[in-house]
Parts: C-alpha cells; sequence; structure tokens
C-alpha cells in the first residue's frame, strides 16, 4: 500500500521495469515522444501559458496511453480549479468501458491522510493526545510496544514491522478479510525493528493500529467516524470506505500485465488494508479534499502546521514533504512538495500539491503498470517550466543494425537488443529485454542519445555499447536502478546455455559464529534500498527495505543462502579482514552493495540495524 509495490520475493531496488503491451506498442512509445519533441521543447524552461497547458498536457500523457502504460484519469488544478481533467483506458477492460472524470478507484495509502486527519480532529476535541502510548488505546499489543505514541505511529516512527512485506501477504492475506486485531497479531510476536522514535521505517501496520485507535477513542468504527466526521461535512460524496460486496456505481477494475496479456489483479480484501489504505474515491473528490486541507474548514491552522511539518525524515502525517525542481547541492531550494502515493493490487495513485505554488496534480490509475509518478511530477514540471524534453536524433540503419544481440550481465542473466520499426516509417531505435531466474520483464524501447548511447522513453534507463574502433558491438552497459551493470556480447547459444542454467544446490556448513557480529550493518543496494543485518543469539539475519526478515544460513565463513527464496549473499572483506560490503545473488545478478557507516561516526563503524531509505522523501 506504499507508493512503490516492492516484490515480496525479491530483494530489489524500488524502481523496476514496469510491465506492458508488446514491444511493438512500447516503440510507438518512443515514436510518440520523439514526435512530441518540438511542440513540447518550445518554451520548456518557462511557465506554460493556462490556455496551451491541456493541449501540451494531453501531449505528455499521449503516449502512455498508445503503449498501455497508463489507463486511468489524470487532474491538474492551479488555484483549486482544474486546468487540466482527463480520462483515459478502459475501467472494465472485460465489457470495454472507458474511464471517465467519475470513475471511483482504490487509492491505497492515500486513505493514510485521511487516518491522520482523523487523529487530529480527535486530538482537537481532547479525545486522545497523540503523545499517548499506542497501549492506552490498543490493550491488546504487546507490552514491548509501550514506549510507542500514537505520534510515533503517523510519522513512521515506531519500529514496528510492516505487515504487508510478509513474504505471503498478497498470495494469502490479502485475498480474505481480517479484523484489524488479527493484522496486527501478524506482526505483534516480532521485535521492535528499532527503539520507538529512532528513524523512519514505513509500515502499514503503524496505520492498522491507528485505526484501531480511533475506534476505540470515538466509540464508532474507523467507516463511520471517518464518514460523520471528514467525508460528509467535505461533501466529499464520491470518497468511501471500500467495500466489495457492495454495489459501488461506476467502479474501475483492477488489472496488471502477465505472459504479454491483461490479467485482473490479484483479489485483496479491503478490511486487509484497513485504514492504511480501503478508501476509495474520485480526482475530484480528491482535489476537494486538498482544498479543504489548504483551509480552516477541517482542521485548525495548529493542526495543518503539524500535518505538514517535516520533521527531518521526509515525513510528516500521512504525507510526505519534500522540495523538488531545486538546484543541485541546494536542498533548500526548489518548490515544496507535499504527496502521497498508494499501491495495491491493481491500481496506482498519486496526490502531490504544491502549497506555494497552489498546484496540485492527482493521478488515478487501474493498472499497476501505470508510471504515476513520473507522469504526476513530469506535469508538474511542465506547468511550473522546468519540463525539459530530451534532443532527437535519427541514426542510419548501418549504425542500428550493428548493436542486436545478447549480452551476458550476470552469471545467469542476459539482455538481448534488437531492432524495432526499421523501414516502416515509424522512426528508428532498438528495444532491450532482461531475461533470468525470476525475470518475467518485457522488451523496452530505446531511443538514440548518440551513436553508441541511447535512453528508455519510459523509464530511467540507458545502454551504453562497447565498441572496436571500427564500431563492431564487444559489450553494453545498462544504466539502471541508478547502478550501472557491464556485459560481453555473447553468442546466441551460449546466451541459450546461461538461461538454461540449473540453480547451484546449496548446503549448510558448521561456522564458528562468533565472527557473525562482524558482518552486522546496513548495505546500499541503491538510493532508497538497503540490507540491513544483525545477528541475534548466534543467528545471523538480513533484512530488505520495507520487507520482512530472512534468517541466513551458512554456506561458509562468509557466504550464506535464504531457504525462503533464491537468492544468496556473500559479504566482502578488505586486506585487513574488515568487512567492506556484501554481493546479492538473486535472478541471475550479481549487485554489490557497500557498507554504510554509522551517521556522525567515523567510516570505520556501523550504523544500527536498519531498512529505511537513506533519503526517505523519495519512498513514497
Amino acid at each position: 500500500m506504499s507508493q512503490t509495490s516492492v516484490s515480496q520475493t525479491s530483494w530489489r531496488p524500488e524502481c523496476r521495469w514496469p510491465s506492458a503491451r508488446p514491444h511493438r506498442a512500447l516503440f510507438r512509445l518512443a515514436v510518440w515522444l520523439a514526435a512530441l519533441l518540438a511542440a513540447l521543447t518550445h518554451g520548456a524552461l518557462a511557465p506554460v501559458r493556462a490556455e496551451d497547458f491541456a493541449e501540451r498536457a494531453h501531449a505528455l500523457v499521449t503516449p502512455y496511453i498508445e503503449a498501455g502504460l497508463f489507463s486511468g484519469v489524470i487532474l491538474v488544478a492551479k488555484d483549486g480549479q482544474p486546468v487540466f481533467r482527463r480520462a483515459y483506458g478502459l475501467a472494465d477492460r472485460e465489457w470495454e468501458i472507458p474511464n471517465t472524470p467519475q470513475t471511483h478507484f482504490r487509492i491505497g495509502s492515500l486513505t493514510k491522510a485521511f487516518t491522520a486527519a482523523a487523529m487530529l480532529k480527535l486530538a482537537e476535541a481532547g479525545g486522545l493526545g497523540l503523545d499517548d502510548s499506542v497501549r492506552r488505546w490498543v490493550l491488546t499489543v504487546p507490552e514491548a510496544w509501550a514506549g510507542v505514541s500514537l505520534r510515533h505511529l503517523l510519522q513512521h516512527r515506531s519500529g514496528i514491522i510492516n505487515f504487508t512485506a510478509l513474504p505471503n501477504y498478497y498470495d494469502q492475506i490479502a485475498r480474505v478479510d481480517h479484523t484489524p486485531a488479527q493484522i496486527v497479531a501478524l506482526t505483534a510476536g516480532d521485535p521492535l525493528l528499532f527503539p520507538p522514535g529512532e528513524r523512519f521505517e514505513y509500515s502499514n501496520t503503524n496505520y492498522v493500529l491507528l485505526g484501531m485507535v480511533i475506534e476505540a477513542a470515538s466509540g464508532r468504527s474507523y467507516e463511520a467516524y471517518l464518514r460523520e466526521t471528514i467525508l460528509a461535512p467535505l461533501g466529499l460524496k464520491q470518497t468511501g470506505y471500500d467495500d466489495l460486496t457492495a454495489i459501488l456505481p461506476r467502479r474501475a477494475a483492477g488489472y496488471r500485465r502477465g505472459r504479454a496479456q491483461w490479467r485482473n489483479a490479484m483479489p485483496m480484501a479491503a478490511s486487509s488494508a484497513y485504514a492504511a489504505g480501503a478508501l476509495y474515491s474520485t480526482v475530484d473528490d480528491l482535489l476537494a479534499w486538498d482544498e479543504a486541507l489548504a483551509g480552516p474548514r477541517l482542521l485548525s491552522e495548529a493542526s495543518r502546521t503539524a500535518m505538514f511539518a517535516d520533521n527531518g525524515t521526509g515525513y510528516a502525517l500521512g504525507w510526505f514533504v519534500s522540495r523538488v525542481f531545486g538546484k543541485p547541492g541546494a536542498p533548500a531550494s526548489g518548490h515544496r512538495l507535499v504527496g502521497h502515493a498508494g499501491s495495491i493490487p491493481g491500481f496506482l495513485s498519486i496526490n502531490d500539491v504544491y502549497p506555494d505554488d497552489r498546484l496540485t496534480v492527482i493521478v488515478l490509475s487501474n493498472t499497476e503498470t501505470a508510471p504515476a509518478q513520473k507522469i504526476a511530477r513530469d506535469l508538474a514540471a511542465l506547468h511550473l517550466g522546468h519540463y525539459e524534453a530530451p534532443d532527437a536524433i535519427v541514426l542510419e540503419d548501418v549504425i542500428l543494425d550493428r548493436y542486436p544481440g545478447t549480452y551476458r550481465l550476470g552469471p545467469r542473466a542476459v539482455l538481448t537488443v534488437a531492432r524495432e520499426g526499421k523501414g516502416k516509417g515509424l522512426g528508428k531505435g532498438l528495444t532491450a529485454r532482461l531475461d533470468g531466474p525470476g525475470l518475467r520483464e518485457p522488451a523496452f524501447p530505446f531511443v538514440p542519445e548518440s551513436d553508441r548511447t541511447f535512453v528508455s522513453p519510459v523509464a530511467d534507463m540507458r545502454l551504453t555499447f562497447e565498441t572496436e574502433p571500427d564500431g563492431t558491438p564487444t559489450g553494453v552497459i545498462l544504466h539502471r536502478d541508478h547502478r550501472d551493470r557491464t556485459g560481453p556480447r555473447v553468442s546466441e547459444a551460449e546466451a541459450i546455455a546461461v538461461l538454461a542454467e540449473p540453480p547451484r544446490e546449496h548446503r549448510e556448513v558448521a561456522i564458528d559464529r562468533s565472527g557473525l557480529p562482524a558482518l552486522a550493518g546496513r548495505y546500499a543496494l541503491a538510493p532508497g534500498s538497503e540490507i540491513a543485518v544483525s545477528v541475534e543469539d548466534g543467528r545471523i539475519f538480513a533484512q530488505g527495505t520495507r520487507q520482512p526478515r530472512n534468517e541466513l544460513v551458512p554456506e561458509g565463513e562468509r557466504a550464506f543462502f535464504l531457504r525462503t527464496l533464491d537468492a544468496q549473499i556473500t559479504f566482502t572483506a578488505d586486506e585487513a579482514g574488515r568487512i567492506t560490503g556484501l554481493i546479492l545473488h538473486q535472478n541471475g545478478l550479481e549487485t554489490e552493495a557497500p557498507r554504510l557507516p554509522e551517521e556522525g561516526s567515523p567510516a570505520s563503524r556501523l550504523g544500527p540495524r536498519a531498512g529505511s531509505p537513506p533519503n526517505p522523501k523519495r519512498s513514497n
């Protein structure tokens, strides 16, 4: 129910190649983007005139529609008035019913802002204190949680494990109804990740507990309190607590891509999200909601200040807070942004508010493939005068024909590069698809930046080819997930052999466990993605960002494997034997993760057990 849906069985950075229609449709996206350059580049670094914005916004969004990456509704408002409001794609693919601006979408973690507002309303009425212990209101929680305050829950600083990161959440837990107490019980037996208040760690369990607190303090159900205290007074008639057994007019169905075709999203009971992500809404209601929070209609000035205050973690009360479009190296520059995102099976949502600019961007999608945040940020950049379209170049066929082939990027991972659009009048470029154990990704389009460098118009990826003096490619560099992966060009037969290689068998061996504490610490996979290693009672554990802990089983003094998923970890050391990092072996790839020092200490020292992103402002 967070912004980026992280695989529950894979340690991988947040940025993933989204699924999409077959690559032919994706290449049309590249062509569309090239065609849009002239329209979007003119005046790119100046605010767009109001009368031109709708046309340019539609031009920016259209390529994602053509590529099958987006289906939903988008609203951009200035001073509370829509300047762009448009629906795309189908609300129901089986009956071919289109989306409209009145379509209802499940909004996932956008629910958290409503839950936070309900808590502030109760605090204003003297019904509770934000610094109350959670045990005052939820008597069944463990005694170890006594130090967790309601404010800690609101700010994701409790240390309580995220129940949606449990390995069986989506395929088992989410499919059936649960009471809030049953949800909390899923993680109540686990120790806190850190002392309450020590740091930020996004956890949906926090907001399930807040829903229980609202019910205890108000004497009403969470749904009833929200409806009577917030939704009805604000006239939000198209927003409510989702009930899949109820008839809801204009309800969108959620979809995902699988095996090159559209499929219904995995079912998810609303009660399994509860106060962390169970609401539905429309773009118009969400705009009205944002406008209500901008003034005194719902909350006092003190409450609104608290709701949007950055306490040093990038998360306030139900909202992420940050600055965007600023100058490099000047964190205080740029435009102030408060926002949140939602991600549940079949749906992605973004609600971004630029309070100083009186600009709101809302994106609601009923496909898991939607690059909702990219669309929202690009539309804001367009309106604020920060959008820069890339330069388009055209390469001759003789150059493009050099690069198709197979490139080995890991022990069992192969990148397949192909031509697209040749001789069809559609434009010229490449597609690339990464294959490996556990990887089922589509071919993605890449358009040329130079004769050797190609950029994907749909994701933050870049290909750079290594060549001989005569232009013959010998290898490739794939820039993805904020890191470069380099691999040589291999024959098709070798690529087939690499992918067909069976996984290595792993066996537990006896080791000297007294040396395990030297391995404990935090290791950076990518910006916003870490692996935290801890040792307890002679056992060693690893935990990815917003994922459950997994015990590491030794197959060597510094080599370990996991029983719960196909992944292995090897720790690396310097000449003096000091641990300097680890290598994650997964999906046929090897990912190096350097060890992170403890903040405020020499680099040789380690920080506390973690798993939260180093830049939480990117983690909505």
